[in-house]
């Protein structure tokens, strides 16, 4: 895919998407993070790097009509299938690879810098939980959270924005609730601007 000089909206699972009117998403470059495609069906890319997803969730939601993308070995066969790098060392340069360990974010900033965006915008993107629910859509994941994984996830984000930032890239968050370094607060509005 070429999305060369556009913006690169990835749609997490986080609550505060619900206070956004994604209307103005239409005709955009977005990736959704597992189930958040609900959210937003109109998606380009459904990422998913856990097969227990594809397996044990996706099967009971509403079916997903864009393009599948993922690290895992599961999943469809006409999916973009990518190698998982460890993201300690930056993003992954390589095409046929994507750097990530413990968010599926990680990996569908990097599938955006392969594909040439210029800016990359995080919605959903809250590390936290918003009083008992865990997400944006419908979909029950029947796993538990794992203690500390919402400090990994920003660890990791934090830890990638270095190396794309210094290919020219800008990157902005848009959770209202979720501070990650390397990442510039931003609201909706000035990341549609």
């Amino acid at each position: 895919m070429d999305w060369s000089g556009q913006t690169a909206f990835i749609l997490a699972g986080g609550p505060s998407v619900l206070d956004l009117d994604l209307s103005p998403l239409k005709g955009r470059r977005v990736i959704a993070i597992n189930s958040a495609y609900e959210t937003w069906p109109r998606a380009d890319v459904c990422f998913f790097a856990d097969a227990r997803w594809y397996i044990d969730v996706y099967p009971k939601q509403p079916k997903f009509l864009g393009q599948f993308a993922t690290t895992s070995t599961g999943g469809p066969r006409d999916v973009l299938r990518f190698t998982k790098i460890d993201p300690a060392n930056g993003i992954a340069t390589k095409r046929d690879q994507l750097a990530l360990s413990r968010t599926s974010v990680s990996g569908a900033a990097n599938l955006a810098r392969h594909w040439g965006a210029k800016a990359i915008v995080l919605l959903g993107v809250d590390g936290k939980l918003d009083g008992a629910k865990r997400h944006n859509h419908n979909a029950h994941y029947p796993w538990p959270l794992m203690n500390g994984c919402f400090d990994q996830h920003r660890n990791e984000l934090a830890g990638l924005s270095s190396s794309l930032r210094a290919e020219g890239i800008r990157l902005m968050n848009c959770s209202p609730v979720n501070v990650i370094p390397g990442w510039d607060r931003a609201t909706f509005d000035e990341a549609l601007a």
